[in-house]
């Protein structure tokens, strides 16, 4: 999908990455929410710790129907908020978003390539908005017919923009539903059932002649999100698709491919920063991280750290980022779906802990080429080529590059910042991965 592009900030090393974090009065609850979103298989893990990890179909029944208990209970919480009279601050509002975010991503098993099928970069909904009471009756009636699975709200998320809910069997499997309320609305999904099954022409204009230009554009919206539907169900089950809004063919690899993470090295430097008040570390000798907790270094950490990434050889293009970012991305991976541990994340939310991400785009060619990737400057008639399709690469010195092994090459975007710094992989195995699936350039979304 082509995205806009977006403006960066000037770099300022006494300003960039300050601390931020929510409002320290919803600690509580949010915790509340997490373990019920996240913990609701908890009275099975030790049974299938025992088990070396394998569940019997008994076994993995009984893990899904806790695990989406919990989801339910933690989704009735958010919509209580949202409904009370006494909702949350407008600011923490994000807060309920990536909450159910954390549900979305374990339901697709964290994996950003679906993640990107729900996204259509469209704004984040009103929360009230006026077919909310019917969507809610919608999922009480899945959980009463279906006890076992559960139905996410797609709305209370800030990524799954295709359908109005997200499906969850027991067996794990899942779907997507549409809410339509009104007898308007009703006749023209019987319509939209019957003309895509007929492909009438004559049945159309009768269609237009009797409920007017109103209800065609009712049934023109009804008729994309049926194809972003259709296609979103097609990648999860054949992993072949052609995108209905941009038309080009979706392909997700049936062979897993294994990125590593930088986990440990994350979980180290906070672990250490609870009695230091800082650790820094770096992975890949590119991406560099720190942690400053909540002693007098952590006011002034985020200029310590671009201090220190700056006399490494980092420059004010390299992409820096707070791990609290994730929480304003939408595909980001929440700060609940990170390895590790509750009170870190807890920290980091409110304003104990300060983790400072950057990777070195210098040092980052410097590994590439190490590793037998390929590096080159794009020419400015490429680089304006991309930008007239609305593919921006980044660019660092106001250069636009292209990074490939032999003759499969792609440009360097945003994208690989993403995976590299909000989703926790190592920035080399990241590249390998990605021009191992690149048959065919195409700029990535």
């Amino acid at each position: 999908m082509a995205k806009s592009k977006k403006r960066k900030g000037s770099y300022d090393p006494s300003q960039t990455l300050r601390p931020n974090r929510f409002d320290c009065s919803l600690e509580n609850l949010t915790a509340e929410i997490h373990d019920l979103a996240s913990k609701g298989s908890k009275p099975v893990w030790d049974e299938i710790k025992l088990n070396n990890g394998k569940q019997t179909p008994e076994l993995r029944k009984k893990f899904i129907s806790l695990a989406h208990s919990g989801m339910r209970q933690a989704q009735s919480k958010i919509i209580d908020i949202i409904t009370s009279s006494d909702p949350w601050p407008r600011a923490n509002i994000l807060l309920l978003h990536k909450l159910a975010d954390s549900m979305a991503w374990q339901m697709i098993g964290n994996q950003l390539c679906y993640a990107r099928r729900f996204y259509k970069d469209q704004k984040i909904v009103d929360l009230k908005h006026s077919n909310f009471s019917s969507i809610i009756r919608a999922i009480e009636h899945y959980h009463e017919a279906t006890p076992d699975g559960f139905a996410l709200i797609s709305d209370l998320t800030s990524f799954v923009q295709v359908g109005d809910l997200l499906l969850a069997g027991p067996e794990g499997r899942f779907n997507i539903a549409e809410v339509k309320e009104g007898d308007k609305n009703h006749q023209i999904l019987d319509f939209l059932k019957f003309f895509m099954k007929s492909e009438c022409p004559r049945a159309l204009q009768f269609f237009i002649d009797e409920h007017g230009p109103h209800s065609l554009k009712q049934l023109q919206r009804m008729l994309r999100q049926t194809s972003r539907m259709a296609h979103v169900a097609e990648i999860f089950n054949s992993g072949v698709s052609q995108d209905p809004d941009t038309e080009r063919k979706i392909s997700i690899p049936e062979e897993t491919v294994y990125i590593g993470s930088w986990d440990e090295e994350l979980n180290n430097i906070l672990n250490i920063s609870d009695t230091r008040g800082y650790a820094l570390e770096t992975i890949d000798g590119c991406l560099f991280i720190a942690s400053y907790s909540n002693t007098t270094t952590m006011a002034g950490g985020h200029f310590l750290f671009n201090t220190w990434f700056d006399n490494s050889g980092g420059t004010p293009d390299c992409p820096r980022a707070r791990l609290i970012d994730c929480m304003s991305h939408p595909l980001a991976l929440p700060i609940f779906n990170h390895n590790i541990a509750d009170r870190h994340k807890l920290d980091i939310l409110f304003g104990r802990k300060n983790v400072c991400i950057g990777l070195n785009i210098p040092a980052f060619f410097k590994q590439l080429i190490k590793n037998g990737v390929q590096v080159r400057q794009a020419t400015n008639k490429e680089a304006s080529e991309m930008d007239q399709k609305g593919f921006h690469p980044y660019r660092n010195g106001g250069k636009a590059y292209f990074i490939g092994v032999d003759n499969v090459e792609t440009p360097l975007m945003d994208g690989i910042f993403l995976r590299i710094m909000h989703h926790g992989q190592r920035p080399i195995d990241t590249v390998k991965a990605i021009l191992k699936s690149t048959v065919n350039f195409e700029p990535p979304e």
